[in-house]
């Protein structure tokens, strides 16, 4: 809650209505802040906070984060009430981001999936097919 209180909360409405991007400092504040990697859930990428000095919000250790944890991430955001800032801080990114720590080998983990994590690169996820656009949901096989 702090740092959504002390980081985001004053800048949001403005940020929401200007339609402004969030910048790289406020992105590498929010990865050093754990944020960014709490908003994706468990999974192998929080093997990586540590060793980057990315800390957990409330001293939760990296084995210990569940998804209880991930909902009070999620609700302490829409606390902010403005959807589009709320997408901007990592929604494409979060849907991205998890598929550097399933997919890639352990040099592109190390690299730009450190990069992701610590809010230095961004990242969003493009599917296109031919019959279905980006329904994933029709593709075929």
């Amino acid at each position: 809650r702090a740092f959504v209180q002390t980081e985001l909360e004053p800048i949001a409405e403005a940020s929401d209505l200007a339609g402004d991007y969030p910048e790289l400092e406020l992105r590498q504040k929010l990865g050093m802040a754990g944020m960014m990697a709490i908003r994706m859930g468990p999974g192998p990428w929080l093997k990586f906070v540590g060793m980057l000095g990315i800390k957990i919000p409330g001293d939760v250790q990296p084995d210990d984060f569940d998804y209880f944890h991930e909902m009070l991430t999620h609700l302490e955001f829409a606390r902010l009430g403005r959807p589009g800032f709320i997408d901007s801080l990592g929604a494409g990114w979060g849907i991205s981001a998890p598929a550097v720590f399933h997919f890639c080998n352990d040099q592109v983990r190390q690299t730009v999936g450190a990069q992701l994590l610590k809010g230095d690169k961004w990242s969003a996820l493009a599917i296109s097919e031919p019959f279905a656009g980006s329904d994933v949901a029709a593709l075929r096989a």
